[in-house]
């Protein structure tokens, strides 16, 4: 297989964001990402001006984010702009999907901070809605913000944002996702930065706010692929959208410890299956795990803690079916850091 890392929510100075596209793709390439998509609010303009393609070895895509205020909607793989629809967010997934795009529910769960634009928030509340394919469990930018909970907080924050990441995803996101997929639906989890890249001046500083060169280094996309890239825009495209659709994918956490190398697959006589799959039930199921560092690894089944392993390859048979995916923790300091969010594995009766 292989493994390709991108960056996956991110805005250009065609909506807010601060930078040119091809000044914001030179910072990803020295971050040694395989691609970015960028997704500015209520525009494709970045798609209509043929920025699509190749800088150097990075693939830059576009898509684009969805509705102003609450409700916001990644909507990948999609030609032509999707209208805003906040009171009725059905429309916007109904309008991705006539697209054949790939929906994403952006940061979902959000408490906002006080010394943050008053506390402004952007959820997502109607839970009625169908017909989605993901959810972003993890927002840098967002989770960033929320951790502004006092001043001297937020000086550290300013000075060291990874500080936002010590915490992970929220627990809530995390529950959706699992009812979801308890389901038997193809909803995958994603992440993102959401880096603007704005600066605030202020008497003696300037402050950036989403900074990509830290978005870039902290929570990306790392999708597999039975083929390889061809540094040609239309195949490769169809490669990445393809992987991200079919949930053969994880959100890694890599500022301290890259997630490169990660792998979740379940074996049996009968073959090999990878994240995204479902396979019946039959005797003789593994599932395996390996991390690229020693790891801490949670085997859930359901949404729930099923088994665990330290070390760098995990073994873990099973006894019967259920929707399992892996959180992968590495040692930081004299704690565990939040890593490794795998898609699932659907073992069906």
């Amino acid at each position: 297989m292989y493994e390709y890392v991108g960056n996956v929510h991110l805005h250009s100075a065609y909506s807010d964001g601060a930078l040119t596209i091809t000044e914001i793709v030179k910072i990803g390439a020295r971050n040694g990402l395989d691609f970015i998509i960028i997704t500015d609010h209520q525009t494709l303009a970045g798609l209509d001006q043929g920025m699509e393609g190749y800088y150097d070895k990075t693939l830059v895509l576009i898509g684009m984010e969805v509705n102003e205020h609450s409700h916001h909607y990644l909507a990948l793989n999609v030609r032509t702009v999707v209208p805003d629809n906040e009171s009725n967010p059905q429309q916007v997934i109904n309008g991705v999907n006539q697209q054949q795009g790939i929906g994403i529910i952006a940061h979902p769960f959000e408490k906002g901070s006080k010394f943050y634009h008053n506390g402004l928030t952007f959820l997502w509340t109607d839970w009625s809605v169908q017909g989605f394919q993901g959810i972003e469990i993890w927002n840098h930018l967002s989770r960033w913000r929320d951790e502004l909970t006092g001043i001297l907080k937020g000086l550290l924050l300013v000075f060291k944002p990874s500080l936002a990441l010590h915490q992970g995803p929220y627990r809530e996101t995390l529950k959706i996702l699992d009812h979801y997929q308890g389901q038997g639906q193809r909803v995958f989890a994603y992440g993102g930065s959401d880096a603007h890249g704005i600066k605030i001046k202020l008497p003696l500083i300037s402050i950036e706010i989403g900074s990509y060169e830290e978005g870039f280094r902290s929570i990306n996309m790392h999708v597999l692929s039975e083929q390889p890239k061809q540094n040609n825009l239309e195949h490769d495209r169809e490669l990445i959208y393809h992987a991200l659709s079919e949930g053969n994918s994880w959100v890694g956490c890599d500022y301290y410890r890259s997630s490169r190398g990660f792998r979740f697959e379940a074996q049996s006589s009968r073959g090999k299956w990878g994240m995204g799959t479902t396979i019946p039930w039959h005797r003789g199921i593994e599932l395996y795990v390996k991390t690229p560092y020693p790891a801490r690894v949670l085997m859930l089944r359901n949404g729930e803690l099923w088994a665990k392993s330290q070390g760098t390859k995990h073994r873990f048979p099973v006894n019967r079916p259920g929707v399992y995916r892996v959180e992968a923790e590495h040692r930081r300091g004299w704690g565990w850091q939040p890593w490794i969010f795998s898609n699932p594995i659907w073992i069906s009766e």
